[in-house]
């Protein structure tokens, strides 16, 4: 069986179909609606919302079929993306492309199928709406019509996902230094507080306010304190593990959260942190250094204002113990029941 060829354009194809973030996600009651009304109007027991991965072909929506996916190289679909208008199978047994394929000898049966390309805006097709038949049969030109217009209707739906998730990211987001900003802060440190209280899995917070900054802004003006930021967010990003967040969370205040962290590496982490953008400033002849507050929570404390409070405290410990330095503390269960005394 000659698995489909893949489009000329398949490397930026993939990188459109991931900015859209929707591969492995939970239902879409739009979508579960179309591909149930491209059923009911083609007369198919199937139809599917498939999107063509690198190595797969999953099922955002679909009608008729308990599969999530397939492999790629067995996805009539992988044939459908080559061309913008609709590929229509007949009798897919009878099909050179498709006749010892393992959906059409094993016990999906399929015999027949109808795809329509999601073309994006950009031109690139992520996937198909597609029915799919048990007997060999055809679609008449009103069925063509109906399954082309629920595909476009499928690609909105999917640019509304898209439209809502770029929002999103520019609400969570700094703009200047393009890292998650204190509400996404507030957010990811309320879910491992969370998490902690379930599984009590240790976790650590870094303030870092940078020392001699306002200096800087005023003696060289806004556009090398922005570019200080943006090189105290890419060390940040540099020292984050996936799971971790970087974040700026006022005007030269930073905040590192580190996810399932050893407090045994938290000091040398954070100074290194401090070193970093010590090298980092100094190369570019700046005297601006960086105050480190770390705190590893053993225990989980009661709220994100309370878990900031004592990196905050940290950190001016550090810049009164003469700035460009870290101070690191520890809050344990002991330091919760003595909060309750």
């Amino acid at each position: 069986m000659p698995p489909a060829p893949l489009p000329p354009n398949e490397a930026r194809r993939l990188t459109a179909l991931q900015s859209y973030d929707i591969l492995d996600t939970v239902c879409d009651k739009a979508l579960d609606d179309i591909a149930a009304l491209a059923a009911r109007l083609t007369g198919a027991p199937i139809a599917l919302v498939s999107l063509l991965d690198g190595q797969r072909q999953w099922f955002k929506a679909r009608v008729g079929l308990e599969a999530t996916g397939t492999p790629r190289d067995q996805a009539f679909c992988g044939y459908a993306i080559l061309n913008d208008a609709m590929l229509q199978v007949p009798d897919a047994a009878a099909d050179p492309r498709f006749n010892d394929n393992p959906l059409v000898t094993g016990a999906a049966e399929i015999r027949f199928y109808a795809g329509v390309p999601l073309i994006n805006p950009q031109g690139f097709a992520l996937g198909t709406l597609c029915v799919i038949d048990h007997k060999p049969r055809e679609l008449d030109a009103e069925q063509r019509e109906t399954l082309t217009a629920l595909a476009r209707s499928v690609m909105t739906t999917l640019e509304l996902h898209r439209a809502m998730k770029d929002l999103r990211t520019l609400a969570l987001s700094d703009s200047l230094t393009g890292l998650p900003n204190r509400a996404a802060l507030i957010d990811m440190v309320e879910r491992t507080i969370a998490r902690q209280r379930r599984h009590g899995e240790p976790f650590a917070l870094l303030a870092i306010d940078l020392d001699g900054f306002k200096i800087l802004n005023d003696q060289q003006g806004h556009a090398a304190g922005d570019r200080a930021l943006i090189d105290v967010g890419r060390t940040l990003t540099t020292v984050a593990r996936r799971e971790d967040l970087a974040a700026r969370v006022g005007g030269d205040e930073f905040v590192l959260l580190l996810v399932a962290y050893n407090a045994a590496d938290l000091s040398s982490t954070a100074d290194r942190i401090r070193a970093t953008i010590e090298v980092s400033m100094q190369q570019r002849g700046w005297a601006v250094t960086a105050s480190v507050g770390a705190v590893h929570f053993h225990a989980p404390p009661d709220s994100f204002d309370h878990a900031m409070s004592l990196a905050d405290a940290a950190m001016y410990a550090a810049k009164q113990a003469g700035r460009n330095r870290v101070a690191t503390i520890g809050f344990s269960a002991a330091a919760l029941a003595d909060a309750a005394d």
